[in-house]
């Protein structure tokens, strides 16, 4: 029965450790598009959400004519087109069918586009390659990217970044591959005191190096000196790890990584 309950045990343990790594993440977002210089690209921006703020959104015909997708939340996706340095809301695309912008404009002309005068922030434009995939709303890295900045409606300004300096991982796509490395890793010599049951000490990477190195990380949740210890020497040992630009600087993905130490047998 003793020996049953160690072996869920350490199942629940390991089905736990998987899902700390896997990390919670949004669907990836359906975006909006922005026709721009002739091409219809997508962008990484939301501007009609900026007026919702302002006058309110109309749920009501979004029930009636959105998306119903965990892919695109917001329920339309919006088409956008600069003309002469202005930025117009051209169209609203609903699950089948374009929604009337004088649906949700009750005030404004709506025959030729509605002026997006309330837009006071900046526009993202992915371009490129694509270099590492997220699944949580716009989250992948592209090789390129533009922003476009605006005030009331009226581009001011452009800036261009480079994030191809970013490149994946095999250990932080392949959960198992990350599993397997930390459990062969684990050097038990450094273990002087034993314990009853399996062991999880939770490390958390905080930095990682330009060429994927990681450099610092934190226990997050430990259990005694010794195993904390070696939890970080055998995470900063992983060979590899993802590097990530956005707007041309490095970011780092949250990642908490769950070491498990087994039961040493009697």
């Amino acid at each position: 029965m003793k020996m049953r309950i160690r072996v869920i045990l350490r199942i629940v343990i390991f089905l736990f450790a998987s899902l700390v790594i896997e990390h919670a993440y949004a669907t990836a977002q359906a975006p909006d598009y922005l026709i721009y210089k002739g091409d219809t690209l997508a962008i990484y921006s939301n501007p009609l959400e900026s007026f919702f703020a302002k006058e309110g959104r109309p749920d009501r015909v979004f029930d009636k004519y959105g998306y119903k997708s965990t892919a695109c939340w917001r329920g339309y996706i919006g088409y956008w087109e600069l003309r002469n340095d202005s930025l117009f809301l051209v169209k609203v695309r609903g699950a089948s069918t374009n929604i009337d912008l004088s649906l949700i404009f009750k005030d404004r002309k709506t025959d030729h586009g509605v002026f997006a005068d309330w837009v006071d922030s900046s526009i993202h434009i992915p371009c490129g390659r694509l270099v590492v995939s997220m699944y949580d709303g716009y989250g992948s890295i592209f090789e390129f990217e533009k922003e476009l900045f605006f005030k009331q409606g009226v581009l001011t300004g452009i800036k261009e970044y480079d994030n191809s300096k970013s490149k994946s991982s095999r250990f932080t796509e392949d959960r198992s591959l990350l599993l397997k490395f930390i459990q062969e890793n684990i050097n038990y010599a450094n273990i002087i005191n034993n314990t009853d049951e399996d062991v999880r000490v939770l490390v958390e990477v905080r930095s990682v190096t330009p060429e994927g190195k990681i450099d610092s990380v934190q226990v997050v949740r430990g259990h005694d000196p010794e195993r904390d210890k070696e939890a970080i020497r055998v995470v900063k040992s992983i060979p590899e790890w993802e590097v990530l630009f956005r707007s041309g600087k490095q970011i780092q993905r949250p990642w908490t990584i769950p070491v498990v130490f087994k039961k040493k047998d009697e």
